[in-house]
């Protein structure tokens, strides 16, 4: 790992570290709270730099551990992003404008989702066994089900779309798919016909299942593929971005349901979403405005009133 070791970061750490502070601090250790690392008003505690260390990747903590002129970059750089925050403690609304409510309200969110982590953290998730097993048998299809699913294999003539006329392809297509159809070889076709490098090598073999409606497979593709109604039977002419198809069904997987013991997780982990999402409703509910808030009315009206609609 290689960190630039400019003099000035050197300058800059003795004057940190005292050589005098730094022999004694080696003999008894910093006082409870003392500062490990300071600089201008601004310093660094053991605590707070633990936290730091862990966050560095194992590539900079090797570095610090072992060369001190990384040790003295990656202190600079610690103390230099605390420094720049508590620049940002200065800003103030009169003065810094839009720049100081952008990171008000950032902050304010950060805290938010601080203290709902915190909530979370807080509550006891109950067994979820039973429940989950009820869920098995009232929301089948949404937990266990498994799609039908089909394997195909397909001659293409490549015919990117805009890129070429399929007009004076589908004669040609249509001839080939006759051919199939009145008992032609297949495999010779695709060799002879073919377009498609990463299948035409495989006897037109598409070795990918899919299910209707599935992600990633052509839906114009899925849908001829299912249009097919048995087994080494033939689409018709399918048209795709990629040109224009012609599909042979190779085989089905029939649709099923998993078993209670292949799901119980995916199940677990739904249950317990929702109800820490429950929780988390009702903590913020708890939250919401009393009847005791005190409203300044006129001054809610006044700030309102560029955005009120007007009557006429």
């Amino acid at each position: 790992m290689a960190f630039a070791k400019l003099l000035s970061t050197v300058v800059l750490v003795v004057s940190l570290v005292p050589a005098a502070l730094a022999a004694e601090s080696a003999v008894r250790g910093p006082a409870a709270g003392e500062p490990v690392v300071k600089d201008g008003g601004v310093g660094i505690g053991r605590a707070e730099l633990e936290q730091i260390i862990s966050r560095w990747s194992a590539e900079m903590r090797d570095a610090a551990a072992n060369d001190y002129g990384d040790r003295l970059e990656l202190l600079n750089m610690a103390l230099m992003n605390k420094k720049l925050a508590a620049m940002a403690d200065d800003m103030t609304p009169a003065e810094h404008g839009e720049a100081y409510w952008k990171l008000h309200f950032q902050l304010q969110g950060r805290k938010r989702q601080a203290a709902i982590d915190q909530f979370l953290g807080s509550i006891e998730v109950p067994d979820m066994t039973e429940l989950a097993r009820e869920r098995y048998t009232t929301e089948k299809d949404r937990f266990a089900r498994v799609p039908e699913q089909r394997l195909t294999s397909h001659i293409l003539f490549l015919c990117p779309a805009g890129k070429c006329d399929r007009g004076e392809l589908r004669p040609k297509a249509a001839e080939v798919l006759e051919q199939l159809r009145a008992g032609a070889d297949f495999e010779a076709l695709v060799a002879e016909h073919s377009q498609d490098p990463g299948s035409k090598a495989k006897g037109g073999r598409y070795d990918t299942w899919f299910s209707l409606g599935g992600k990633g497979v052509e839906p114009r593709y899925t849908g001829g593929a299912f249009d097919i109604e048995q087994i080494g039977g033939y689409s018709g002419l399918v048209e795709t971005q990629f040109g224009i198809h012609i599909i042979r069904l190779d085989d089905i997987r029939e649709a099923h349901y998993k078993t209670y013991d292949e799901v119980r997780d995916t199940i677990v982990a739904t249950l317990t979403q929702e109800f820490r999402k429950l929780a988390v409703q009702e903590f913020e509910a708890s939250l919401a405005i009393s009847d005791d808030a005190y409203i300044n009315g006129p001054v809610v009206d006044e700030l309102l009133a560029p955005y009120k609609k007007s009557n006429n």
